[in-house]
């Protein structure tokens, strides 16, 4: 009967008259839709016909008496299909399913009916001639492998999506591999994409060869570079996800869009792209489907450049699986030269061509995520959108995720391929992008964590209103940044405390809002017991402009410690100006000499514009990259000695690579950024 309970879980989940709350979904909770007929009525198009249809034709398979053991496995597979189904609708109430989630096993059961369809012959004209080709069990194992993909693309759209739960995927995987392969051995190859969609691989290929890749780390999604970038708050962008899921799993409803390798998301500062590259990445690699990724960043020079960008994809290829690793590794070993080419002659050699052949075997996608590609410098961005249109998305079963803001040299490169389906993220409507951002406001503005976060303060009892948070919502003006930034200004330990800080954000104009947020932030950051105008708010500005001008230009962001003493004399003691400001800068730990980190980019666009941040605050970045430069020089002539990592004279003409332990204790932080800077 897994035949009739598998249409059955669809029926009743689409019946408006019973929504669904059980989370067991059994036979008994059907017992009234034993005839589906009666359900069809309910079901919505364009799916109505192929499940009426899909209703008769199953009574043709509950009859088959020939091809057993093929059989045998496709009502297995049924079962599988069954219960991935109860598992995505379980304990929820049908009325709060998305509708994305709806379309899904709707396209589900379509390519179920298609799959049974193809399986039998038609005597008259009627559906209920139907009769099962019993003697042709090519006929059925074909159907095993399109079932498979079936349920193939049903998991990957829904895991990218976020409606199905991984680890429930995974046991439902265990259970029923093991009985597919206990009916007939012939399915093993069928069972394998199943194991590896949902298994924790470590295939890691160790070669010394790998090391002459000159990857970059902190671009990938996972580097702790990137750890400030959040995933998307569960239960938002769940439309946009739904859709990222049917493209990566080329079940798109639009035809036109089907088979498409590359999705380009773009939209303005702030708008949460980041979060959603971060999110598909972790997806990904949760289903053993991530390739590779490179989050660009104007903030850090090897993040802003092309010279990694083919060494990373390569270097990240080699450890998701040994048999990539191994192609790799011989390519290196074959064509050292390879290395210090352009980068589509390095990708070709690197990858392409010694990868091609296997990734052809792929049974799943593999998406490579890459984040931010304004933020690649000129001309190299072009260089590499070039790249990923003529080769990367080239390669067999492999998709290519792609965020940037739509600046002009860009915009007009992809918009004019065919090969990418463009998605303009701000053009999603107002009322889900409110309702996304309420959901984040409304958990970190909670009573529960504002206890959590003001715990032992006069503040842990405080909690913001219905209505202050519906304002917060249209203040953010569909910018998750602001709702971000606006939240940890108002959960500050520094400043005027949540109360204030949340009255203070409120009193700004709507559609001004990001700026004023930031204004406001700088006003907080003012120590309260300065006069203005005096001699000591002419030193407090002298402290900001210097603090916060270097961080703003500086090329990677250094421990607190060495950008005081960097920037010595000008500057002794930067905590006092940072203290207030973590709102926009991020400490990335706690201790006593922490690193901080711009939260988001727009706040540096802002304290550079003259026209948008009010001059005692404008920081003039020329003038701040001179003074940067002068210090660098300075440093440098301050500690750089001959021989200073002190080696003997017997090891001073051997390589690099060759030399014993060196002495590292006078290459101080700041000396090796000012090195690395000039």
């Amino acid at each position: 009967m897994q035949f009739k309970v598998l249409l059955e879980v669809y029926h009743k989940l689409h019946s408006q008259q019973c929504p669904v709350t059980n989370p067991e979904l059994t036979q008994e909770v059907f017992e009234h839709w034993s005839t589906p007929s009666r359900a069809v009525p309910f079901i919505p198009d364009p799916f109505k016909g192929p499940a009426q249809a899909l209703s008769k034709i199953i009574d043709v398979f509950e009859q088959a008496t020939s091809n057993k053991e093929e059989m045998e496995d496709l009502k297995a597979r049924c079962g599988l299909l069954n219960e991935t189904m109860v598992n995505a609708i379980k304990g929820r109430d049908e009325r709060l399913l998305s509708v994305e989630l709806k379309e899904s096993i709707g396209r589900l059961v379509k390519g179920i009916h298609d799959v049974f369809l193809a399986t039998i012959v038609e005597y008259s004209m009627g559906i209920a001639a139907y009769v099962m080709v019993e003697d042709n069990s090519e006929v059925v194992k074909e159907a095993n492998q399109k079932m498979d993909q079936i349920l193939q693309c049903f998991w990957i759209e829904n895991l990218i999506a976020g409606a199905l739960v991984l680890n429930d995927v995974r046991q439902t995987v265990k259970n029923h591999t093991l009985v597919l392969s206990d009916i007939h051995n012939t399915i093993s190859d069928q069972e394998g994409w199943m194991a590896r969609l949902c298994s924790t691989i470590d295939n890691h290929f160790k070669s010394a060869t790998l090391d002459k890749l000159k990857h970059v780390s902190g671009a990938a999604y996972d580097s702790q570079e990137l750890a400030k970038i959040n995933l998307c708050f569960e239960g938002t962008r769940v439309k946009l996800l739904a859709g990222i899921g049917r493209w990566m799993s080329n079940t798109t409803l639009e035809e036109q869009e089907t088979g498409k390798p590359i999705y380009i998301l773009d939209g303005i500062a702030g708008i949460g792209k980041s979060t959603v590259a971060k999110t598909v990445a972790q997806r990904a690699a949760d289903i053993n489907s991530l390739g590779a990724t490179f989050f660009f960043s104007r903030d850090h020079t090897d993040r802003q450049q092309a010279a990694g960008f083919v060494h990373s994809i390569a270097y990240q290829l080699a450890c998701c699986d040994a048999s990539y690793g191994k192609a790799i590794a011989t390519a290196i070993d074959d064509h050292p030269e390879s290395l210090h080419k352009v980068i589509a002659q390095q990708f070709s050699t690197l990858v392409a061509e010694p990868l091609s052949g296997v990734l052809k075997r792929r049974a799943t996608p593999l998406v490579f995520v890459f984040d931010a590609l304004d933020e690649c410098a000129q001309p190299d961005g072009s260089d590499i959108l070039s790249l990923i249109m003529t080769s990367v998305s080239q390669l067999p079963n492999v998709k290519v995720f792609l965020t940037t803001r739509p600046e002009l040299v860009l915009r007009i490169e992809y918009q004019s391929t065919l090969l990418a389906h463009c998605f303009h993220l701000q053009d999603i409507e107002a009322l889900i992008v409110d309702s996304d951002i309420w959901l984040y406001l409304d958990y970190h503005l909670s009573s529960s964590n504002i206890q959590k976060v003001f715990k032992g303060t006069k503040w842990n009892s405080w909690a913001p209103e219905k209505a202050q948070k519906e304002q917060l919502v249209s203040l953010s003006n569909r910018l998750f940044i602001f709702a971000s930034t606006a939240t940890k200004l108002i959960l500050s330990h520094q400043g005027l405390g949540p109360e204030k800080a949340l009255t203070s954000i409120l009193g700004l104009k709507p559609k001004q809002g990001m700026v004023e947020l930031y204004q406001k932030v700088l006003e907080i950051a003012t120590p309260t017991n300065i006069l203005k105008p005096s001699e000591d708010w002419d030193l407090w500005l002298a402290g900001y402009q210097t603090t916060i001008g270097a961080i703003v230009v500086l090329q990677y962001p250094l421990s607190i410690k060495a950008l005081e003493k960097l920037l010595e004399p000008e500057s002794s003691n930067l905590e006092p100006i940072l203290s207030n400001m973590h709102s926009v800068l991020a400490p990335l730990d706690d201790g006593p000499n922490p690193t901080y980190k711009i939260h988001h980019k727009s706040f540096p666009d802002f304290v550079t514009n003259a026209s948008l941040c009010p001059q005692e605050f404008w920081i003039e970045d020329s003038k701040h990259h001179l003074q940067l430069a002068k210090c660098c020089l300075k440093t440098m002539n301050q500690q750089l000695c001959f021989n200073i990592c002190q080696v003997s004279i017997a090891d001073q003409y051997k390589e690099l690579a060759n030399l014993p332990d060196l002495n590292k204790e006078k290459l101080t932080e700041e000396l090796k950024y000012a090195v690395s800077s000039i």
